[in-house]
Protein backbone atom coordinates (compact mmCIF):
# COMPACT_ATOMS: atom_id res chain seq x y z
CA UNK A 1 0.00 0.00 0.00
CA UNK A 2 2.79 2.43 1.14
CA UNK A 3 4.48 1.90 -2.60
CA UNK A 4 1.28 2.74 -4.62
CA UNK A 5 0.96 5.83 -2.34
CA UNK A 6 4.26 6.78 -3.16
CA UNK A 7 4.14 5.97 -7.13
CA UNK A 8 0.85 7.91 -7.36
CA UNK A 9 2.56 10.83 -5.45
CA UNK A 10 5.52 10.69 -7.75
CA UNK A 11 3.27 10.36 -10.90
CA UNK A 12 1.30 13.78 -9.58
CA UNK A 13 5.22 15.27 -9.18
CA UNK A 14 5.64 14.18 -12.52
CA UNK A 15 2.39 15.69 -13.92
CA UNK A 16 3.44 19.02 -12.59
CA UNK A 17 6.84 18.46 -14.15
CA UNK A 18 5.44 17.91 -17.10
CA UNK A 19 2.99 20.50 -17.19
CA UNK A 20 5.23 23.32 -16.09
CA UNK A 21 8.04 22.30 -19.01
CA UNK A 22 5.04 22.42 -21.31
CA UNK A 23 3.99 25.85 -19.90
CA UNK A 24 7.62 27.13 -20.81
CA UNK A 25 7.63 25.40 -23.93
CA UNK A 26 3.92 27.48 -24.81
CA UNK A 27 5.57 30.20 -23.25
CA UNK A 28 8.68 30.63 -25.32
CA UNK A 29 6.98 29.67 -28.44
CA UNK A 30 4.61 32.28 -27.94
CA UNK A 31 7.68 34.47 -27.34
CA UNK A 32 9.19 33.93 -30.57
CA UNK A 33 6.20 34.41 -32.79
CA UNK A 34 5.30 37.64 -30.94
CA UNK A 35 8.61 39.03 -31.55
CA UNK A 36 8.60 37.98 -35.45
CA UNK A 37 5.05 39.70 -36.06
CA UNK A 38 6.93 43.00 -34.61
CA UNK A 39 9.58 42.45 -36.55
CA UNK A 40 7.36 42.33 -39.88
CA UNK A 41 5.21 45.02 -38.45
CA UNK A 42 8.13 47.00 -37.85
CA UNK A 43 9.44 46.43 -41.39
CA UNK A 44 5.58 47.27 -42.98
CA UNK A 45 6.31 50.97 -44.74
CA UNK A 46 3.01 51.13 -46.72
CA UNK A 47 1.11 54.42 -46.52
CA UNK A 48 -1.59 52.74 -43.98
CA UNK A 49 0.76 51.16 -41.21
CA UNK A 50 2.77 54.62 -41.40
CA UNK A 51 -0.50 56.30 -40.43
CA UNK A 52 -2.04 54.35 -38.64
CA UNK A 53 1.28 54.50 -36.25
CA UNK A 54 0.93 58.02 -36.66
CA UNK A 55 -2.69 58.40 -34.85
CA UNK A 56 -1.23 56.15 -32.40
CA UNK A 57 1.52 58.23 -31.58
CA UNK A 58 -0.79 61.21 -31.60
CA UNK A 59 -3.35 59.47 -29.48
CA UNK A 60 -0.45 58.13 -26.77
CA UNK A 61 0.93 62.05 -26.48
CA UNK A 62 -2.79 63.33 -25.72
CA UNK A 63 -3.53 61.09 -23.50
CA UNK A 64 -0.01 61.81 -21.40
CA UNK A 65 -0.64 65.57 -21.53
CA UNK A 66 -4.09 65.23 -20.61
CA UNK A 67 -2.93 62.66 -17.83
CA UNK A 68 -0.08 65.59 -16.95
CA UNK A 69 -2.82 68.05 -16.96
CA UNK A 70 -5.21 66.14 -14.51
CA UNK A 71 -2.61 65.63 -12.23
CA UNK A 72 -1.69 69.26 -12.00
CA UNK A 73 -5.00 70.06 -11.20
CA UNK A 74 -5.92 67.25 -8.78
CA UNK A 75 -2.46 68.50 -7.03
CA UNK A 76 -3.32 72.31 -7.46
CA UNK A 77 -7.25 71.51 -5.81
CA UNK A 78 -5.72 69.62 -2.75
CA UNK A 79 -3.10 72.06 -1.79
CA UNK A 80 -6.21 74.73 -2.36
CA UNK A 81 -8.41 72.42 -0.31
CA UNK A 82 -5.54 71.78 2.16
CA UNK A 83 -5.02 75.55 2.43
CA UNK A 84 -8.30 76.38 3.47
CA UNK A 85 -8.59 73.62 5.53
CA UNK A 86 -5.26 75.09 7.51
CA UNK A 87 -7.32 78.42 7.79
CA UNK A 88 -10.72 76.47 9.24
CA UNK A 89 -8.50 74.90 11.74
CA UNK A 90 -6.97 78.83 13.10
CA UNK A 91 -10.08 80.31 12.80
CA UNK A 92 -11.61 77.71 15.02
CA UNK A 93 -8.49 77.69 17.44
CA UNK A 94 -9.44 81.70 17.88
CA UNK A 95 -12.86 80.93 18.42
CA UNK A 96 -12.58 77.85 20.51
CA UNK A 97 -11.26 77.46 23.63
CA UNK A 98 -8.45 74.86 23.90
CA UNK A 99 -10.06 72.24 26.12
CA UNK A 100 -12.90 72.29 23.96
CA UNK A 101 -10.76 71.34 20.96
CA UNK A 102 -8.68 68.82 22.98
CA UNK A 103 -12.31 67.15 24.13
CA UNK A 104 -13.28 67.15 20.14
CA UNK A 105 -9.96 65.91 19.26
CA UNK A 106 -10.80 62.67 21.64
CA UNK A 107 -13.94 62.13 20.38
CA UNK A 108 -12.71 62.21 17.07
CA UNK A 109 -9.99 59.43 18.21
CA UNK A 110 -12.61 57.31 19.77
CA UNK A 111 -14.96 57.22 16.62
CA UNK A 112 -12.16 56.64 14.44
CA UNK A 113 -10.81 53.73 16.79
CA UNK A 114 -14.91 52.44 16.95
CA UNK A 115 -14.91 52.15 12.95
CA UNK A 116 -11.65 50.40 12.92
CA UNK A 117 -12.87 47.87 14.86
CA UNK A 118 -14.50 44.82 13.31
CA UNK A 119 -18.07 44.76 14.01
CA UNK A 120 -19.10 41.89 16.49
CA UNK A 121 -20.90 38.63 14.88
CA UNK A 122 -24.59 38.58 14.99
CA UNK A 123 -26.66 35.98 15.42
CA UNK A 124 -28.82 35.17 13.05
CA UNK A 125 -32.67 33.88 13.62
CA UNK A 126 -34.40 32.03 11.21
Amino acid sequence: MEKQILDVLNAGLGLVKSGQEGLDKAKAEFTKSFQELAAKGASDNSEASVRVREFVDKFLNEAKELTTAATKTYEDSRAKALEVYNQIVEEAKKLVPAEQIEAIKAKFSEVTETVKKPAAPTKKTA
